[in-house]
């Protein structure tokens, strides 16, 4: 086994601090810490910040996803809050990736957590590695897979122009989608429609769109908040431990505050009628990648990170359960469950770009995620509050497939919310309250 590289940290402890505690170390849950660590320092006041999680940063769904960040639905259409959540994403990974490299070139020295944290060299369940790049910026192709949707691609173009700024995107022809992504195959309904000269794009093309190496990001967003607490004023501190949170109730004896982010597994410690997410498992594929550099947007999607690794997913298991979270990260290639849902992917991957077929398998990983009911505005994320007697916990909860490009608006929706002890102050479409 590597060793591990420590560092002791010897923080004098402030009376006056305020202690937090963060359930859940993915995407929702880091993103907190650092927001509150953030809103500490401004503030100048003490923080300890304690993140609780059965199996460590970034172990869960979080770090399975394949990381596309984009404000637009399916149709073209820009999301509820879609401009300003990537707009946050892209801030927040940006600041985690300058930590990545200030600490790669050694400027900075890291800051292994001694409870639960990795050292170099040493890959986590879901495959995090050292030195990699956190993100790629080369843009997010969705190719029209009809001739209704290449038609909302071009009907939504002005309303996209409108609401979304620093991710416009553009409407291309079937041709200049294919210089993008060498390969790719259109129905004849769609090429029909273009030969016929119809108001029907060939795909929508996202050049400011990202991809984010989903367990590079959040160890390297971990690194960035312990760089925050160590600059912060005495008495502030950040802390990983490795644990079950089986009542909620008794995190009120240690902390002042407690908020919940910990994606599927909220339904173990909640009925569905108290926080109504709905759990769903996948599958995702790990390929090799070949003269592909932007990510294909779709019902399957294939999102390289470099030369050497493409995500292509997921399956959609909607079967899944509460135990089903413990198998989350890299899984045995070889058991049945696993051979299905990799023949499946390999179907998927060939439907959404045929050069897959020949991409080299690199691995299989599997996540469970917390989808949130359908409102008027779409499938939105749950933020606010769960009663228990007195007091109360903070909740993120049923993030689903938007887990980046919600998590870092999240979070600083429900650090404000904490700091001021004010639901009001996250807007209502997603606010939560029981």
């Amino acid at each position: 086994m590597t060793a591990r590289r420590r560092r002791r940290v010897i923080v004098v402890a402030d009376a006056t601090s305020r202690s937090v505690c963060v359930v859940g170390g993915g995407f929702a849950g880091v993103a907190l810490a650092h927001a509150m660590l953030e809103r500490a320092r401004e503030a100048r006041t003490a923080l300890r910040v304690t993140v609780i999680d059965r199996r460590g940063v970034g172990a869960g769904a979080s770090g399975v996803a394949a990381g596309t960040v984009h404000p637009y639905t399916p149709r073209g259409r820009a999301q509820w809050g879609g401009d300003a959540g990537a707009a946050a994403t892209a801030r927040l990974v940006a600041r985690a990736e300058a930590c990545a490299e200030a600490m790669d070139d050694g400027s900075v020295d890291r800051a292994d957590d001694p409870e639960g944290g990795w050292g170099d060299g040493e890959c986590k369940s879901t495959g995090e590695r050292r030195r990699e790049r956190v993100v790629r910026r080369t843009g997010l192709a969705r190719p029209a897979r009809s001739r209704r949707q290449g038609t909302d691609f071009a009907r939504f173009a002005e309303e996209r122009a409108r609401d979304v700024r620093g991710f416009e995107s553009q409407c291309l022809t079937t041709k200049e989608m294919m210089e993008l992504a060498p390969g790719l195959e259109f129905g004849e309904d769609v090429l029909e429609a273009e030969a016929a000269g119809e108001a029907c794009a060939g795909g929508l093309f996202v050049p400011g769109g990202f991809i984010v190496d989903a367990p590079r990001y959040l160890s390297a967003l971990w690194d960035a908040c312990e760089i925050l607490a160590n600059r912060g004023v005495p008495g502030t501190r950040i802390t990983l431990r490795i644990a079950t949170v089986e009542r909620v109730e008794d995190l009120f004896e240690e902390f002042d505050d407690v908020a919940l982010c910990c994606g599927a597994y909220v339904a173990e410690l909640f009925d569905r009628d108290v926080v109504p997410v709905q759990l769903q498992g996948g599958h995702v594929l790990e390929l090799k990648p070949e003269n592909l550099s932007v990510g294909i947007l779709g019902t399957t999607y294939v999102a390289p990170l470099g030369c050497a690794r493409a995500m292509c997913g997921p399956t959609k298991e909607y079967a899944a359960t509460v135990e089903d979270c413990a198998r989350a990260g890299a899984v045995d290639r070889a058991d049945a469950r696993s051979v299905a849902a990799e023949r499946e992917l390999r179907e998927l991957a060939t439907r959404a770009y045929p050069p897959t077929a020949n991409w080299d398998v690199v691995g299989l990983k599997y996540g469970v995620r917390a989808n949130p009911p359908r409102t008027p505005r779409g499938s939105l994320p749950l933020c606010g509050s769960v009663a228990f007697g007195e007091r109360r916990a903070w909740i993120i909860a049923g993030l689903g497939a938007r887990g980046l490009l919600y998590h870092a608006l999240l979070a600083d929706w429900l650090s404000r919310a904490i700091f001021d002890d004010d639901i009001s102050v996250i807007p209502e479409e997603v606010r939560f309250q029981r």
